[in-house]
């Protein structure tokens, strides 16, 4: 049988390039109260709009539990409300506070300089091929 090397899969760089721009991102987060986690569901709900829990969940692959803490000390701390789905009373959509998307607002001034930092001498070309390909592997993969 022929040994898996991680290097091979893009699952294995995606997942080591994610902790190098949470990296990144972290030490830019200082003062602003937004934790690493919480800009990650943050980045979801400014880009999608009010999710159920379940979907935020989903979208970042956590469990359900850790999914639950996360947006109470979101909650908790003025970055999402709780509201009752339109469609379905008996369903929760989260979504950013005000305030949430004001701080958004500055944090995504800095993402941008995360962002040029990452892709320095790499054709914008190339970078839009990545994320074709990535988005082509997530749709192969059923997500």
């Amino acid at each position: 049988m022929a040994h898996l090397d991680p290097y091979e899969s893009l699952g294995f760089h995606c997942n080591l390039t994610v902790k190098s721009f949470l990296g990144a991102w972290e030490g830019k987060l200082r003062g602003t109260g937004v934790r690493p986690a919480q800009l990650v569901a943050l980045a979801q709900l400014i880009a999608s709009g009010p999710l159920s829990q379940s979907e935020l969940v989903d979208r970042l692959s956590i469990t359900p539990a850790t999914g639950v803490r996360l947006v109470d000390r979101m909650e908790r701390d003025g970055w999402v409300i709780r509201r009752p789905d339109p469609n379905d009373g008996r369903v929760k959509l989260v979504a950013p506070t005000e305030q949430a998307v004001a701080v958004w607002e500055k944090l995504s001034r800095t993402g941008r300089k995360v962002l040029d930092q990452a892709y320095r001498g790499i054709p914008p070309g190339e970078i839009e091929k990545v994320k074709r390909v990535l988005e082509q592997v997530r749709r192969n993969l059923g997500g």
